[in-house]
């Protein structure tokens, strides 16, 4: 970590590596990227990457142009990501190692989209929202998005205890009181995505 509390971006290279948790192939991932609209060129923030799915699939979108960073508290999680990039040949994935719950290590209105896909219900959403939300309107920019793929708030054969999951209806008002308005609400199963942009 530096100096200043914030981790490094890193360089993806060939270390050991862990295998992160991701919702990915727990619904139709196609459509998330359908209804991402991302544009060849586009910055993607994907917070919270874990496995990278996301990520990688997001790179292949934006291409050559644009670039894909994957965020995550752990080098070694990142390492796995950085891995799967390099066998298929994609170079535009900057891994970032950086805790959420403190300040984002990007700077200011640097991507057109924001990612957090099944993150939430892990953190202390009624802690960290103070200071998550700012920093995720922080690095966007001013026509930017942000995307948040959450469990159902029901029971369910796999995923979080329901006390700890997010309703829609929670969600919608959190954001708003940090700026954030929806524009979409998606089923997507066991989950469920919604869409929001700035409202400045």
């Amino acid at each position: 970590m530096s100096e200043n509390g914030l981790e490094q971006l890193h360089d993806c290279g060939h270390n050991r590596f862990h295998r992160g948790p991701s919702s990915f192939f727990k619904h139709d991932s196609s459509l998330v990227f359908e209804k991402l609209a991302l544009q060849k060129g586009d910055a993607l923030l994907d917070l919270g990457c874990g496995a990278g799915d996301y990520s990688i699939y997001g790179a292949k979108i934006v291409g050559e142009t644009g670039c894909i960073y994957a965020l995550e508290r752990y080098q070694e999680t990142l390492n796995h990501v950085c891995n799967e990039a390099q066998n298929q040949g994609i170079k535009n994935i900057h891994p970032v190692v950086s805790d959420i719950r403190r300040q984002i290590a990007m700077a200011d209105s640097c991507v057109d989209a924001c990612l957090i896909a099944t993150v939430l219900h892990i953190i202390d959403f009624s802690a960290e929202e103070t200071n998550l939300f700012p920093e995720v309107r922080r690095v966007l920019k001013p026509q930017g998005k942000l995307t948040v793929i959450e469990c159902k708030k029901e029971s369910s054969p796999f995923g979080p205890p329901v006390h700890l999951r997010i309703s829609p209806e929670e969600l919608e008002k959190m954001l708003g009181e940090y700026g954030f308005l929806k524009t979409d609400y998606i089923d997507l199963g066991f989950n469920y995505m919604m869409l929001f942009t700035l409202n400045h």
